[in-house]
């Protein structure tokens, strides 16, 4: 059991020490959000805790009293955090990979707009998806979501569709929902647009894998009435560790905080 115990903490401080690396790496490129600053927490206290004489440190420093309380409601909520980040990675992972629904409406979800008018490494990877399932349905439409945000040129909807159709698809299957400045009104607006001009009410997600998750959660919220699938766009591998823990924060406040 002791020789157990030791490979355990290794792996364990092994697996700490390579995600904290991978939470640090967006940093340098600006990318700084609760996601990896949560995740450097997190491989810290696994590190700890799986390293047995700083766990023992630890222990000696807390060991009465109040200290004492603290340590373990301390270590209560870590353990409480790392379960449900768990059970939603793998809710997330389901969502990402549900099947797109054939002839659908492709409703794609906008991102950042660079102050030169062109689409963020975000926003592109959601325009080549948009045009890939539209190239494999030929009868389905696209409602194009994103206002303009305060440091953008243009509304996220309108550099879609230029770049969209730059690349050769047809304007007439692309409608323009340029008022929403988050993924609820993304949905809201959308919504109208669908309903307007007669389009399939059956949808289509086109956005990040980490984001379809939290995408059906307001399309369930909102009371859709046709079917929902999922385009997920390949996230970088090194920004996947962020944005996942980004999104557990991001569903309690969807589920309670919004309406």
């Amino acid at each position: 059991m002791h020789v157990i115990e030791w490979i355990v903490r290794g792996v364990g401080m092994i697996a700490a020490a390579v995600m904290l690396v991978w939470f640090i790496m967006p940093m340098p490129l600006r990318v700084v959000n609760v996601g990896n600053i949560a995740g450097i927490v997190l491989c810290v206290w696994v590190f700890v805790m799986c390293c047995k004489p700083l766990q023992s440190l630890l222990r000696r420093l807390f060991s009465h009293g109040f200290a004492l309380v603290l340590y373990r409601v301390v270590n209560g909520v870590f353990i409480a955090f790392l379960v449900y980040g768990l059970i939603a990675t793998v809710l997330m992972v389901a969502a990402a990979n549900a099947q797109p629904e054939q002839g659908a409406t492709a409703l794609v979800l906008g991102a950042g707009v660079h102050p030169d008018g062109e689409p963020s490494s975000i926003l592109r990877g959601r325009i080549r998806t948009a045009e890939k399932y539209l190239g494999e349905n030929p009868e389905s439409k696209a409602v194009l979501s994103g206002g303009k945000g305060y440091d953008e040129p243009l509304s996220e909807a309108s550099c879609m569709y230029r770049v969209m159709t730059e690349d050769g698809v047809d304007g007439s299957r692309l409608y323009l929902e340029e008022k929403s400045t988050n993924t609820t009104e993304n949905f809201r607006y959308s919504e109208e647009v669908i309903r307007e001009n007669g389009l399939n009410q059956d949808i289509t997600v086109v956005t990040d894998g980490f984001h379809q998750l939290r995408a059906r959660i307001i399309y369930w919220q909102q009371g859709y009435q046709g079917r929902i699938g999922a385009m997920s766009v390949p996230t970088r591998l090194d920004m996947v560790p962020t944005y996942v823990v980004r999104e557990w924060f991001a569903f309690p406040a969807q589920l309670f905080l919004r309406k």
